[in-house]
């Protein structure tokens, strides 16, 4: 797995999915952290570097307002014809008029020391903490095969913890309380810290687009992300032609979220999750106790609070499929804009990062299953999930 090391220069802004407008709505709240983000910037940096060497205007491969889509890709089909590097850029960045598939995927973003280089995952839906003051942590577990468990009109059971009163255990997990999680086991207390990060808010004022002058009665704030001192992200990445190794310094400078902030990028050594993970060793346990449970290390999009069941079973190589209990927590919103196309991308409803599923199985999971789990594919965006024993 690829990784970049990125460390923002000042504050960075996630935009929620609230409508803001300057005079209305006066706040912008802060937003999901989404791969997504990540991904536009770095293939924004690859594209812009691409068209400063060989003098493109970036203008002339988006689409102009009253320009229609036939229209449109027909010009970039005539401006590829004779150069096979522009071609090349634009099927890997995903360009519509091109491939509308990218190549270079961002598959997880996870906060990081930038001494240690070590990824920091959110905390799963069923890791909670005793509503007390010892604040010890707790596993809920399915109580399934009792049918007075189970939640009406689904076949879907419920979850128990061994206390009964808990609260959702915020923060992040380390790479070991990973491991031990998908291992079956309940993370230490001491794995866990809460997210290194404040909030920040910032005013502005709206400004004219042509003449760049302030609008009276447009004054607003703005939430902003400022990380603690020494931390930034670690970016897995997906590149499947290696195009991040030709068009991509070691490090540099990159613009990130809304405002386009300043931050530094690195390349860092590759992980190799399997072995990190003892994964072969860990599906054979799966295997022989024949279910296990699926974690979401980043959003994911299902039109709906589960994966599809066929396409997660054709992803790990199994006959059926059964879920027998579902945490997926509160739901988040995604939506973005389309540089090419110059349109805002549709709102949609995701799951956000742990949630957590819990299956049975008939028949057994490849042993050369690939880490992260990803599907993404026919509108499925599940990019980075684990299994693990219940």
């Amino acid at each position: 797995m690829k990784r970049l090391f990125i460390e923002p220069l000042d504050v960075l802004m996630f935009r929620s999915e609230r409508p803001f407008i300057a005079k209305e709505s006066h706040v912008a709240k802060l937003g999901v952290i989404s791969p997504l983000t990540f991904e536009g910037a770095i293939k924004s940096k690859i594209f812009l570097e691409f068209c400063k060497r060989k003098n493109y205007l970036s203008s002339e491969f988006q689409r102009k307002r009253n320009e229609d889509n036939n229209s449109f890709k027909e010009r970039i089909k005539e401006m590829i014809e004779n150069d096979k590097e522009l071609k090349e850029i634009l099927e890997a960045i995903g360009h519509p008029a091109v491939n509308p598939e990218s190549s270079i995927q961002v598959l997880g973003v996870f906060f990081s020391k930038r001494n240690k280089k070590e990824e920091f995952f959110s905390v799963p839906n069923d890791i909670v903490r005793k509503d007390d003051k010892d604040d010890d942590i707790l596993k809920l577990t399915p109580i399934w095969k009792k049918e007075e468990l189970k939640i009406p009109n689904t076949e879907n059971y419920v979850c128990f913890s061994t206390h009964s009163k808990i609260k959702q255990k915020k923060g992040l997990m380390s790479f070991n309380a990973l491991k031990d999680y998908l291992w079956g086991r309940k993370p230490d207390k001491s794995q866990i810290i809460d997210n290194p990060y404040t909030t920040e808010l910032r005013t502005g004022i709206r400004l004219e687009k042509g003449t760049k002058t302030t609008v009276e009665g447009h004054l607003y704030t703005a939430e902003f992300l400022r990380l603690e001192e020494n931390w930034g992200f670690i970016v897995w990445i997906e590149d499947s032609y290696g195009f991040l190794g030709k068009h991509l310094n070691r490090n540099g400078i990159i613009r990130l979220g809304g405002e386009g902030k300043g931050a530094t990028y690195t390349k860092i050594d590759e992980i190799n999750l399997a072995d990190k993970l003892r994964f072969s060793e860990l599906i054979e346990k799966i295997n022989e106790e024949k279910r296990f449970k699926l974690y979401l290390a980043a959003p994911s999009y299902f039109n709906g609070h589960k994966p599809p069941r066929d396409k997660l079973e054709n992803e790990l190589g199994i006959k059926e499929l059964w879920l027998r209990a579902v945490l997926p927590g509160k739901p988040i919103y995604i939506g973005g804009y389309d540089f090419a196309t110059n349109m805002e991308k549709p709102l949609r409803k995701w799951v956000n990062t742990g949630a957590v599923y819990y299956y049975e199985f008939d028949g057994e999971i490849k042993k050369d299953s690939k880490l992260p789990i990803k599907i993404i594919k026919e509108n499925i965006d599940m990019r980075c999930a684990f299994i693990g024993r219940w």
